[in-house]
């Protein structure tokens, strides 16, 4: 019964290079809980602007139904033209078209939010804003840069492993032997031949693993540091249309929409007329949404970049 025992410490450098595997595989769990976190708040937003662009478009669909009508019957009174009767059966086409996409597109967004939060949505906001976290000051060591530094050590030490594999490892244990009724035992001490083993497979291989390591650290740190500039970037820029857009939009846009049809209806306006007015009020709606979406995945972003606490449900 014999224990190899390393004379030039293999062991103590296998010991460390495994620390540290294990240490890099805790941090990137650690990192892919934020980043699932951060894709579980995107899904949100997207699902809340998505159930937004479908709202309006059903009360466009509905507005342009009911302008159709006033043409209808304006035609069959005697006091409309076909023109326009034709220009809102067309328009209502387009807009039955832009609600049955955004149906599709409803149906899609809720479908990407159940499959990581594990659940079917039920109600959501109607400010994709709130999908964003709240401002933190709280900063941690990116776990990602945690696991690249913890599997470049790991790398490093396998390499002093393969190193020190150069010379065998000495065997120390004890010995029997019986015979005839009579027995004998001792301590035994072996060593494998040759003596030297250049182990340059090993090591060739080591090193190898420790460039890479090396190699994906520094990536990993590039584009920590970029990430956090650019979305820092990007969420200043973003923040600048809260302080132009309306906290609500329908506020702005339902009035608006009133007072087209009323004005078509009574006749002092056009369809033409009534119809740019309505699609210019149609992209407003959809602006502000979308406008508002762009800030919560800024922050978003923001947080992942800094790793906070606040992304985290």
């Amino acid at each position: 019964m014999v224990q190899p025992v390393s004379a030039t410490g293999e062991g103590l450098s296998a010991a460390r290079s495994a620390r540290a595997g294990l240490e890099s595989a805790g941090a990137s769990a650690e990192r892919d809980r934020f980043e699932t976190a951060a894709a579980a708040r995107r899904a949100y937003a997207r699902a809340v602007v998505a159930r937004e662009q479908l709202r309006f478009a059903e009360e466009d669909r509905n507005l342009l139904a009911r302008l159709r009508g006033v043409a209808e019957a304006r035609v069959a009174a005697g006091e409309g033209v076909d023109l326009d009767l034709r220009l809102a059966r067309l328009e209502e086409a387009r807009a039955m078209a832009a609600w049955l996409d955004a149906h599709a597109e409803a149906s899609a967004a809720d479908a990407d939010l159940a499959a990581l939060i594990g659940t079917a949505p039920g109600d959501l906001a109607r400010d994709p804003l709130l999908a964003g976290p709240a401002e933190s000051g709280d900063e941690r060591p990116r776990s990602d840069l945690v696991a690249a530094e913890a599997a470049a050590r790991s790398a490093r030490a396998a390499l002093a492993r393969e190193r020190a594999a150069v010379l065998p490892a000495i065997g120390v244990g004890a010995f029997y032997e019986g015979d005839s009724g009579s027995a004998i035992f001792g301590p035994a001490l072996t060593v494998e031949v040759p003596l030297w083993n250049r182990n340059q497979s090993g090591v060739g291989a080591a090193r190898g693993n420790l460039g890479l390591a090396e190699a994906q650290q520094a990536s990993t740190a590039a584009r920590a540091a970029t990430e956090e500039a650019r979305a820092a970037e990007r969420l200043r820029v973003a923040e600048e249309s809260l302080t132009t857009l309306s906290p609500d939009i329908a506020v702005e846009a339902r009035p608006a929409l009133r007072a087209i049809e009323a004005l078509f209806t009574s006749g002092e306006v056009n369809l033409s007329d009534t119809l740019l007015l309505r699609s210019r009020v149609v992209e407003g709606q959809r602006a502000w949404v979308d406008a508002r979406a762009a800030v919560a995945v800024a922050r978003i972003d923001v947080a992942l970049s800094r790793q906070s606490e606040t992304l985290l449900p």
